[in-house]
């Protein structure tokens, strides 16, 4: 595989963000192709199961999976979030198809050949294409052969590796870093089967958030999965798992597999593009700060940039610029990347709880209640009136008063959230042009927006009683 191949656009990595830009372009009439490391029967076989909100499908123009196809495993119209010592529940009236990720991604791949594109499977990145300071291309290995991938943009979407990003010079712009394990999010899934099927036992979407554990559907009724998220190692997840077994009664249950995989957990590049480049996905850290998923929150930024790249190739003829990219950068900064920093900010303090003031949390409908929790997934922005916020700082004042609130823990969330509002404030006010960014960058970067181990491990939770 020696001989240049040009297109239009190139995207490394098949998963879902490559995917779905790829076939936002392709349905436009350009030249598209993606390639990805796996086999196609391999590609997405990491993880089976998972979860998609359901209103997505209808906001990204994707069709949902038949409802006797062995891609959709069932619908939920609602989720349950639990207090630590799991006696207290609230209801978020927020629906999630339940699927096969595999599955899904065939019937995508579908989609993309449909409209024109090609799938390039067994292709591994090796380097990239770099002239006059403008990315061109990759060179890529495919059964044993070398050869090169030219393009007047190259996407990087290959996950959180982020194997052409980290790889590209400092001359385009942005930002090369490697997550670390503070900034991933090692999730670790058990696929279980009740050992008493007609006991009581969660049914549905369930999340217990001080803990980061969630036990959501599986197969059937009599199995389910139950996994567990944090920063750091494995390890420290598994620990958080002992932990909330020890604090909150669960049913009996038998561990049939285990799958496990990371997230990035961190801020975004604060450029998304460079000359011949743009990242999506994972490989641009775009993930949900409220709970680390990323397919839908990663199509919100690949909308935005399947209309600035379609706009920017019918008016230029060459590989193109940073300056003619830059929309994609403010127009998500302004919006949905704003949102995702206030609210790793708002994670700090929040999530640096004890057991007992979450609950006091849960009790008085502070943050974790059903209305708040459905607007965080549905807008990702929690947003109080006036009378909501003067009832909130009531209840932290009687916190205080009545010990249920330690000082310190109000001055870290109080602080919290001035910080989220400072940095959301500041991304709503992205450059308009490249110009002005060198400043808006230092500035940022001054507001301390890394917020690392928002997910940090917090004291066990006292045990509860029995899970209803």
């Amino acid at each position: 595989m020696g001989a240049r191949r040009e297109h239009d656009v190139l995207v490394v990595g098949a998963g879902t963000a490559g995917t779905w830009f790829a076939w936002r372009l392709a349905r436009e009439g350009f030249s598209v192709a993606v390639l990805d490391r796996d086999r196609r029967p391999d590609i997405g076989s990491r993880l089976d199961i998972f979860h998609l909100d359901s209103i997505r499908f209808a906001q990204f123009g994707v069709p949902e999976p038949h409802p006797r196809s062995e891609e959709l495993v069932a619908v939920y119209p609602d989720g349950k979030a639990h207090s630590p010592s799991g006696k207290r529940t609230k209801l978020a009236e927020y629906g999630f198809h339940v699927m096969r990720l595999p599955l899904f991604l065939r019937r995508l791949h579908g989609l993309v050949e449909e409209s024109g594109a090609q799938i390039m499977d067994g292709c591994v990145f090796r380097e990239p294409l770099v002239e006059e300071g403008k990315l061109v291309g990759v060179r890529m290995e495919r059964g044993g052969r070398v050869g090169e991938l030219r393009s007047r943009l190259t996407v990087d979407a290959s996950g959180v590796t982020a194997a052409l990003r980290t790889s590209l010079p400092a001359s385009l712009g942005v930002e090369t870093f490697r997550p670390g394990p503070e900034d991933l999010l090692y999730v670790v899934l058990r696929y279980i089967r009740w050992k008493e099927p007609r006991a009581l036992h969660p049914r549905g979407l369930n999340l217990w958030p001080f803990h980061k554990v969630f036990c959501n559907p599986s197969y059937s009724e009599e199995e389910a999965i139950l996994g567990v998220g944090q920063p750091g190692s494995y390890e420290r997840a598994e620990g958080a798992l002992r932990d909330f077994l020890r604090a909150v009664p669960f049913p009996p249950f038998e561990v049939l597999k285990v799958e496990r995989g990371v997230t990035p957990y961190c801020r975004s590049p604060l450029s998304l593009v460079g000359d011949g480049f743009l990242c999506l996905g994972d490989a641009a850290c775009i993930t949900k700060p409220f709970s680390g998923e990323g397919i839908t929150s990663a199509w919100t930024l690949c909308a935005i940039a399947a209309e600035e790249v379609a706009r920017a190739l019918r008016r230029s003829a060459g590989p193109l610029t940073r300056e003619e990219l830059w929309g994609v950068n403010w127009r998500y900064f302004r919006g949905q990347g704003a949102e995702f920093a206030g609210m790793l900010a708002q994670l700090k303090g929040a999530m640096g709880l004890s057991a007992d003031e979450m609950e006091y949390l849960f009790e008085r409908d502070i943050i974790f209640n059903g209305r708040d929790i459905t607007a965080v997934n549905r807008d990702y922005r929690l947003r109080l009136s006036p009378r909501e916020s003067a009832r909130v700082a009531g209840w932290l004042a009687w916190g205080l008063f009545t010990r249920r609130f330690s000082p310190g823990s109000l001055r870290s969330l109080l602080g919290s959230l001035a910080a989220s509002e400072r940095l959301a404030r500041h991304y709503r006010a992205y450059p308009l042009q490249p110009g002005g960014f060198a400043e808006w960058r230092a500035r940022a970067e001054a507001l301390c927006l890394g917020f690392r181990g928002a997910w940090c491990r917090q004291r066990p939770a006292r045990p509860g009683r029995t899970w209803r």
